[in-house]
């Protein structure tokens, strides 16, 4: 998965994950959901953060939102997770790490692509087998895409209908229920990774345009996919690191030589320097 450190840049909406250590059930209470809940709208109200959707499972945590700034992003997504940490270890005597690492992120093209990501987020649940509808379980942002709920909101509904380029809030409740409604009769329950485990998930020209962004970064893989719903979608994933016996992996900014008996490589091989100068062992 792409870790937003790395890629959280102003002007794109993302696809968040967090997860617990271990992909432990450390969320499984009412109490750890409702305390990250009212963090995350504390850290949105006090960040400025356009939430488009979100989900609080008992093991993990996504949430769809607008990059307006991305140093608003990251500290928007640390408030709640230290907040819930602290809980957890005062309260229950947890001890040990509760989140499994930094959170992750994917780029989703607004329109279409923006309103698959909506629907997938607002499903885990009942993917999962907890519930039959996302409408039956609360630490979700359905109902408020729906119009059901009116208070204590989350979600930034006037962005987000620009982002979909819809007219007003009604379009936006009828197309996200159909969708939903539609998954839950065809049974369409399977996890698509498309929609964590890339970079980005859009149109060909879309991921284009995030290959040119992100090009002193990483290399990237592109394809085509089909998702449930039949529609397709281009994804950018990282590609894969090549190693060898002749490899050598140093840290950003160390000059460090190879070891006795190694060759120096073609090109760079240190981790994270793309764009920066190379170390020795890879000029």
């Amino acid at each position: 998965m792409p870790r937003a450190s790395r890629y959280l840049l102003e002007g794109y909406t993302y696809h968040l994950t967090h997860r617990c250590h271990d992909r432990r059930f450390l969320l499984k209470f009412r109490e750890e959901r409702e305390e990250y809940r009212e963090w995350l709208r504390t850290a949105i109200n006090r960040h400025g953060v356009s939430v488009y959707a979100y989900c609080i499972t008992s093991n993990h945590v996504h949430v769809v939102a607008h990059a307006h700034d991305r140093g608003a992003i990251a500290e928007m997504m640390h408030l709640p997770s230290s907040a819930v940490a602290r809980h957890l270890n005062r309260r229950k005597e947890h001890e040990g790490s509760v989140w499994e690492h930094p959170y992750q992120c994917t780029m989703i093209e607004d329109g279409k692509h923006l309103l698959n990501c909506l629907r997938y987020v607002d499903m885990n649940m009942v993917r999962a087998g907890v519930v039959e509808h996302p409408r039956d379980w609360r630490w979700c942002g359905y109902d408020e895409l729906v119009g059901t709920r009116r208070r204590y909101r989350l979600i930034d509904i006037k962005q987000l209908l620009r982002s979909l380029d819809l007219d007003d809030t009604q379009d936006l409740a009828r197309l996200h229920s159909a969708g939903v409604d539609d998954l839950i009769v065809r049974r369409s329950f399977k996890r698509e990774a498309l929609w964590s485990e890339s970079l980005a998930v859009g149109s060909q020209e879309y991921v284009e345009k995030i290959k040119k962004d992100m090009w002193q970064r990483t290399r990237f893989n592109q394809e085509c996919v089909t998702q449930e719903d039949q529609s397709r979608a281009w994804v950018v994933r990282e590609a894969p690191g090549t190693y060898t016996a002749n490899s050598v992996t140093v840290k950003l900014g160390r000059f460090c030589p190879p070891p006795a008996g190694l060759t120096r490589q073609v090109g760079c091989i240190c981790q994270g320097h793309q764009g920066r100068r190379m170390c020795k062992p890879c000029s």
